[in-house]
């Protein structure tokens, strides 16, 4: 390499790091290359980047780590932090930043969480913003967040404080490393060789063993290496907050199914009681009609003691000749009573079985809408297929309506004869009051129908307003369904053939 191309080398490390460059004088006859010191250098941390820096001059913020205006009145201080809420808000869920991130292209910031789901779900892999292609290892972590954090603390509890928000002096610089050789400070780095020197290293012609080389100041190459470790150290820690949105995603779908089972343990619980009341019925109707015929043949036995103990009452207490006289009285009425036959047991009896008769089984479980703040007014969307306990197949459609500010809920058959069916739907809310439940019963074939489901399930406002969406932008609804019968419309009204409760 020669000596210009070295040194225009040195300039753009330079240039990189923020310092400016003095060429180093070398001795007479050597081919080292030139190297260069720093004048200066300004720490990377010492300010925000542009677009923020601009925005705060915009705004007439003081730039973090520098005092406020503690006279500044309450309105204005309240302005401010209405302007500081709207430049650091994320533009996808709308709420204030938690832990930032932003587009490298359009300086565009987000949540961390956010941005993962959008980039993760959505259908194309590109900036919100910009609508350029956008991956999750080239996100920009917005360190300096927490001085804007801090300045806003301060802002809200009056400015009185303020002044404590200054950066707190640096620690003193370490002693610098010593040249093993020389026993100077170590103040530049051969890339040839892949290792720190000094001056009289560099520039020592007699030696020889670092002639021909390429130098940087170590400052330079010192604050790229810390730049690259800081960037893999990152990279590490966005590995580690896509585990944790991944135990998140675990936790919540425990939560899921713990939920499900809550509903199926309630259901097999309404079976329970509805079979042992179906068993109890049908013991009290065998029983009823055994009865029947015992209390109707006890009756016949209470007759005949009577007429017997009639007939021999008169037999004891008539003479000889009276009792030989009434004989073919007592002989006719003996046989007027054997005269009515013995009704056969066989058709008596009722057969000593019970059947346990349960109701149709619900078929139940969580259809999750990704990505609901980005609908499209008409967006429709559909779970996967399931089948119900007869085999049938069927799949839920929800459909969202902005501009009549409506959610609505349709089930839908896509294989299987046609049916009745009873279908429950409930919008999940962290709050179990005010989880939304509605059922209808339907008729339902293959050609769509108007009375299919729940156009006006709720308002798009009621969802928002009312904290339905989770922190993961989705929905999630609950359905219970299972075919029924046309009996179980008799008490709807006439020429309604669906029948909607609210729960």
């Amino acid at each position: 390499m020669d000596m210009a191309t070295s040194a225009s080398g040195s300039r753009r490390e330079s240039r990189r790091s923020g310092t400016s460059s003095s060429s180093l004088p070398v001795a007479a006859g050597s081919s080292t290359s030139f190297v260069t010191t720093p004048t200066h250098t300004v720490p990377a941390s010492s300010s925000p980047p542009w677009s923020v820096a601009c925005a705060c001059r915009r705004k007439k913020i003081a730039q973090p780590g520098k005092p406020v205006d503690s006279g500044r009145s309450p309105d204005s201080r309240r302005q401010l932090m209405t302007s500081i809420n709207d430049i650091f808000k994320c533009t996808i869920c709308f709420g204030a930043l938690n832990d930032p991130h932003l587009c490298p292209r359009c300086s565009k910031m987000y949540c961390y969480g956010c941005i993962d789901e959008w980039l993760e779900t959505g259908a194309s892999q590109c900036c919100p913003n910009c609508k350029l292609g956008l991956r999750m290892d080239q996100l920009v972590k917005v360190r300096w967040f927490d001085d804007i954090e801090k300045l806003q603390r301060n802002l809200d509890t009056g400015g009185d404080r303020v002044g404590s928000t200054s950066r707190q002096p640096e620690d003193p610089e370490t002693e610098p490393d010593l040249c093993p050789r020389h026993g100077n400070p170590l103040s530049f780095f051969c890339s040839s060789c892949n290792e720190c020197v000094c001056e009289a290293c560099a520039t020592d012609v007699d030696d020889g063993r670092h002639r021909d080389h390429t130098f940087k100041t170590l400052h330079v190459t010192y604050e790229q290496h810390l730049a690259e470790m800081n960037g893999e150290l990152e990279k590490v820690e966005h590995y580690r907050d896509k585990l944790e949105a991944l135990v998140d995603k675990i936790d919540r779908n425990i939560e899921l199914i713990g939920r499900v089972k809550e509903v199926k343990m309630n259901e097999l619980e309404e079976l329970m009681e509805a079979a042992m009341h179906s068993l109890a019925q049908q013991e009290k109707d065998k029983v009823t009609k055994l009865k029947a015929h015992r209390d109707f043949i006890v009756g016949e036995m209470y007759f005949i003691d009577n007429k017997v103990s009639l007939l021999r009452w008169d037999m004891a207490t008539r003479s000889r000749s009276q009792v030989i006289q009434m004989k073919p009285k007592m002989v006719e009425s003996c046989n007027t009573i054997r005269s009515v036959p013995i009704r056969d047991f066989k058709h008596i009896r009722v057969p000593a079985s019970l059947k346990i008769e349960l109701p149709v089984i619900y078929e139940t479980g969580i259809f999750v809408v990704q990505n609901f703040s980005t609908f499209d007014d008409n967006k429709v969307v559909y779970s996967s297929e399931f089948s119900d306990c007869l085999g049938r197949s069927w799949r839920i459609m929800a459909w969202c309506v902005i501009s009549e500010d409506h959610f609505g809920i349709y089930l839908e058959l896509m294989k299987g004869l046609p049916c009745w069916m009873e279908c429950t739907f409930q919008l999940i809310h962290d709050d179990p009051a005010k989880t939304i439940s509605k059922t209808i019963r339907e008729y339902f074939d293959r050609t769509p129908q108007k009375g299919w489901g729940l156009r006006d399930f709720v308002t798009l406002s009621t969802i928002v307003d009312d904290h339905y969406l989770r922190d993961n932008d989705s929905l999630e609804l609950l359905y219970h369904i299972r075919p029924c019968h046309a009996d179980d419309m008799s008490h709807a009204s006439e020429g309604d053939l669906s029948l909607i409760i609210d729960d």
